[in-house]
């Protein structure tokens, strides 16, 4: 390739580059550099001529548009590459990041209860977290904050005036319809979580499948009956109306109550079953821990710090500490007499609450018709039960009367047999039908004269 064609098709590249890139400081054009004034410096630029020469004769046009790529600056791409480990925020139909939001609010020296059209609940489901003291800020980042404070509820039996009291309700609800504005306004013009926010059924517990309740509460019943002598007494154990322990207990499997013979270790060291009698020995019954079934099937379980005597709940992260209804060691009486297991827990929490479980909160919705978190549980013991004392009696039958499986072949057999007869008896009707039908004269149309 010639020297001319070579500097022509350089001059070609530099005007395309100097169309499709801005003129930055880094790119600008460079002034030339002087011309060589002694002998030493034109000979030097000669050779560095013939250098360029050669390279631009060896070198090829690939390797050259290759190298020009990789000097393009990119910080779209390294943004991207910075911030792929970072969550998304806006996902209002993700049920965790909620319960995420949810528990900001769970600390008392920070938040308090609040009315229920702007309580911890619908400050979550806008995308709100609490950050201080009645503060709540955007998940987003998008600049929106907002401080919550509501005057307390007074009433005439506070020693105020009825005209004071009534005041002090008017300026209360207005601040709730304000505030319950600001749940979508106080968010920035271009945040997602303005238009949109969670769905009513986010709070809903998954409670469908009867296995995965049964082993929700098994595991549940489990972690709370280790905490052994912490649990209080089950005089003072309060369920919810229409909740018998009793019956819950005979529906539920008796392997949920035994428990294995550990080994006995002897003198010797010589680890030896504990019956040496019975070479196959079977779980051994306990007796069931009333306090643990209704504390599990509240929803209730074993904190997860795992705190001595400290249950919670993980929808509406109430903490409850046990020994607060437990005597003291010195023998006073307990802090509490009675544990309400269900009032325990937040009034939006969908185990006690019928709405939040349900997911629609429709006005002509009846209430009856709803069942909340505990009760679903409940009803899945029953069905789980039923199911069990079927598969059950159908086996037991099958052993004890051996001849079902003959008879019931029988009468099949017989059904059958009738049922050719009665095909066959058909057949020979629509027979002599054809036949009838074929020999009987046709009537001609008579015309009109």
């Amino acid at each position: 390739m010639s020297y001319a064609l070579e500097s022509k098709k350089r001059k070609f590249h530099r005007v395309l580059e100097s169309i499709s890139k801005p003129l930055t400081p880094d790119n600008a054009p460079k002034p030339a550099p002087a011309a060589p004034t002694t002998v030493q410096d034109r000979i030097s630029a000669n050779l560095s001529i013939k250098k360029v020469r050669l390279a631009s004769a060896d070198r090829s046009e690939l390797t050259a548009v290759r190298n020009s790529i990789s000097k393009i600056s990119r910080p779209g791409h390294r943004i991207a590459s910075a911030d792929s480990n970072k969550r998304p925020t806006f996902v209002p139909w993700d049920r965790e990041r909620f319960l995420e939001r949810l528990e900001t609010f769970r600390r008392v020296d920070r938040w308090t209860s609040k009315p229920s059209p702007i309580n911890e609940v619908q400050w979550a489901k806008h995308g709100w977290i609490c950050t201080d003291v009645l503060r709540v800020t955007c998940v987003s980042d998008c600049g929106g904050a907002v401080v919550v404070k509501v005057p307390d509820e007074i009433d005439e039996l506070d020693g105020f005036d009825i005209e004071k009291v009534e005041e002090r309700k008017q300026v209360r609800a207005r601040l709730v319809d304000e505030y319950a504005k600001m749940l979508s306004s106080a968010h920035g013009e271009n945040c997602p979580w303005r238009n949109k926010s969670c769905d009513a059924t986010i709070q809903h517990l998954p409670l469908t499948n009867c296995e995965s309740a049964l082993s929700g509460l098994h595991k549940r019943y489990t972690n709370i009956s280790e905490m052994g002598d912490k649990l209080p007494s089950d005089d003072i154990i309060q369920t919810p109306e229409g909740l018998d322990l009793d019956v819950l207990i005979k529906g539920l499997p008796e392997e949920w109550f035994k428990e294995a013979e550990k080994p006995a270790v002897h003198t010797d060291g010589e680890t030896r079953p504990a019956n040496i009698d019975n070479p196959n020995p079977t779980d051994t019954p306990k007796p069931v821990n009333r306090a643990a079934l209704a504390l599990a099937l509240l929803g209730w379980d074993t904190a997860s710090d795992g705190a001595a005597g400290l249950v919670g709940c993980g929808a509406c992260f109430r903490r409850l500490g046990l020994w607060m209804y437990k005597p003291k060691d010195n023998g006073d009486v307990t802090v509490y007499t009675s544990l309400n297991v269900a009032d325990e827990h937040m009034e939006y929490c969908p185990w006690i609450d019928k709405v939040a479980q349900s997911g629609t909160g429709r006005p002509n919705e009846k209430l009856a018709e709803l069942r909340a978190g505990w009760q679903i549980v409940a009803e899945a013991v029953k069905v789980k039960h039923r199911r069990r004392l079927r598969t059950m009696a159908s086996t037991d039958t099958l052993r004890t009367d051996p001849g079902t499986s003959t008879e019931t072949v029988g009468e099949e057999e017989n059904a059958d047999a009738k049922k050719k007869a009665d095909r066959e008896w058909w057949a020979k009707i629509r027979r002599v039908r054809s036949v009838l039908t074929a020999k009987s004269p046709k009537r001609k149309p008579v015309l009109p004269q």
